[in-house]
Parts: C-alpha cells; sequence; structure tokens
C-alpha cells in the first residue's frame, strides 16, 4: 500500500477542499428553473410523405424539437440523428407524477419505460413531467395517443407562464411651459395630463424642487402654486394607476424681480418713413407696445416675450404722427 506524507494528505485535503468549495458556490449559484405553468396546448403527428421527416413539437427553437420517427422511437429532431433506435431524447429526462412536485420527482430516460408496451404505460400512466436539461425547463406533457407498434402520437403539455405586465401610467406636465418666465409673487397654475392603458390614474402629485406642492385623485390634474418668490422652479408630477407610478419630464420655471418698463428715446429714428425705439425689458416676460393718434384711443401694435434686456420696434409713420407706449403683461 503506497502511504503519503502529512505534507502530501495536506495538500489532497486542500485540493477536496477547494473542489467542494467550487462545487457549493456552483450549486448556490445556479439560477431558479423556468416552470412552464402556461396553459396547455395540444399536439398531434400528422401524416407525411414517405422518406420525409415526421412532424416535430418544437418546445424550444433551435434545441428541442419532438418527435416519433419511422422506428417508433421519440427523438429530439434539433439533436439526434432521423431513425436514431433507443435512448431518450437528447436534453431531457422524464418522470410521471404532477408539475407541481417537479422538485422530488425521479427522473429517467424515456426509452427505460419501455416494458414490452410502451404504449400502455404512456396512457395508462397519468401526467409525466419532462425536464429539459441544458435549458432547466419543467413542463407537463400527458400522452393521448401512441399507437402500439408505431404511428402518430399526441399529448398534451404546458406552455411557457403568461407573464401578465400591468399597465404603466403616463404624465406629462401640459402648463406652464418649459422656460417660462413670471413676476414674483407668482400663483402658478400646474397642469398635468395623466393616462393609462387600462384602468384608472388615481393620484397625481405634484412637485416643485422635489418637495410635493399638492395632489388630485381626479381629474382635471390642476393644482395652484401661490405666492412663488425670486427663484428657479423644477416642477415634476408623479401619476398613479393599479400602485404602479410614472413620473412627467421635468418642466423648469423662473420667477423674477422685473425691472421698470421705460421707453428709450435713445437710439430712436426715423429712417424710410419708419420709426425706430426702444424699451427696457426683463427676459421672459410679456410686453405689449400700444399705438394712439390721439393719446386716448390706444391700438395694440406688439406683443411678445422679450428675449433680451432691451427690445427694438419699428412701425411705419402715419398722418400727423403716433404716440407709443408699453406696458408689461401679467403673469399667464
Amino acid at each position: 500500500m503506497k502511504t503519503q506524507s502529512n505534507s502530501q494528505r495536506i495538500s489532497f485535503f486542500l485540493k477536496m477542499g477547494i473542489l467542494m468549495g467550487v462545487a457549493i458556490a456552483n450549486r448556490a449559484a445556479h439560477a431558479a428553473p423556468t416552470i412552464w405553468t402556461g396553459p396547455t396546448t395540444n399536439f398531434a403527428q400528422t401524416a407525411v410523405a414517405l422518406g420525409a421527416p415526421p412532424v416535430a413539437d418544437v418546445l424550444v427553437p433551435g434545441h428541442v424539437s419532438l418527435a416519433r420517427n419511422g422506428n417508433h422511437w421519440l427523438y429530439n429532431t434539433n439533436v439526434d440523428l432521423f431513425g436514431a433506435q433507443g435512448g431518450t431524447p437528447s436534453d431531457t429526462e422524464w418522470a410521471f407524477g404532477a408539475l407541481a412536485n417537479h422538485a422530488s420527482l425521479t427522473y429517467q430516460s424515456f426509452d427505460s419505460f419501455r416494458n414490452f408496451d410502451l404504449s400502455g404505460v404512456l396512457l395508462n400512466g397519468g401526467p409525466m413531467v419532462v425536464h429539459l436539461i441544458n435549458e432547466d425547463i419543467y413542463l407537463s406533457v400527458h400522452f393521448t395517443a401512441w399507437p402500439h407498434g408505431g404511428g402518430l402520437i399526441a399529448y398534451t403539455r404546458s406552455t411557457p407562464a403568461v407573464v401578465v405586465t400591468p399597465p404603466t401610467p403616463s404624465v406629462t406636465i401640459t402648463n406652464p411651459a418649459n422656460g417660462a418666465v413670471f413676476v414674483e409673487p407668482a400663483d402658478v397654475t400646474i397642469s398635468a395630463n395623466a393616462t393609462v392603458s387600462s384602468g384608472t390614474v388615481t393620484n397625481v402629485t405634484f412637485f416643485s424642487n422635489s418637495t410635493s406642492i399638492g395632489s388630485k385623485l381626479t381629474p382635471p390634474f390642476t393644482i395652484t402654486a401661490n405666492g412663488l418668490t425670486n427663484g428657479a422652479y423644477a416642477l415634476k408630477a408623479v401619476a398613479i394607476a393599479a400602485g404602479i407610478s410614472a413620473t412627467s419630464s421635468v418642466v423648469n420655471i423662473s420667477v423674477v424681480i422685473p425691472t421698470v418698463t421705460s421707453l428709450s428715446a435713445s437710439p430712436a429714428a426715423v429712417t424710410n418713413n419708419q420709426f425706430s425705439f426702444s424699451f427696457s425689458a426683463t427676459p421672459g416676460l410679456r410686453y405689449e407696445v400700444d399705438i394712439s393718434s390721439n393719446l386716448v384711443d390706444w391700438t395694440p401694435l406688439v406683443t411678445n416675450v422679450a428675449a433680451s434686456s432691451v427690445v427694438s420696434v419699428t412701425n411705419n409713420i402715419s398722418g400727423d404722427g403716433n404716440y407709443y407706449r408699453v406696458g408689461r403683461l401679467p403673469n399667464p
């Protein structure tokens, strides 16, 4: 008998410990199997031309397709050769029992159930569970036709579980517009459009700079943020339907202290029968320029959003002359 030194034995035990540790780690990392608990489907082979491959039931495309061949064997058409005899369909193992008990069943090759009367065993044995080994999938199969001595087979089997994805709501802030500017103190109306493909949106909560500023349980989903002072505000809305939430894109607005609006006599010029002048403004706020010939009756000439701190206006000269005034419009 060959003896080992202590160092050799220690080395051996260390190697065994490493191997066992790897095996345990591999088992722990192994993902849970997939159980096909979806609605059942029926498969029945149909006759084909002489020499043509039999009709197969495709379980996993490119990997597992079951058929009974001309020599009366069940085989995997993706792996096994047509006409193969004996054994079992590659990538499968079989057991009689309920799919709910798949973890406790004893599996064996399909052909090992053959006992001079495979037809009787399959048709009278009740439901079976098939394990697709490489894919780690378990499904139920119940044979309803297996002619003794050869012929077309039929069975009922389970399908992949139906995954029901709850509808996700969607929400968009429709007012104010992104980039809108308001004068302080500002009472800002915030509106959102919230929908869901099925069911009902049950709550929309509005946030300003990540702070909740109000909620609405039913449409219209509109609130008013009162007394906003000078500063920047990031607005968003969160809608909930059936416990699923969705968040809108952020709408950025600003509240400002406006500059005093005044007409500027310089530069003011008349060129080609056109009078040009300018006025001071706060970018982002709305202004209206009015025109009058008598300082009593005023007509709007220009209404716009100031793009800069100085806004230029040009107008054709008519009659004996015109008067102009500029006013900042109130918050929307």
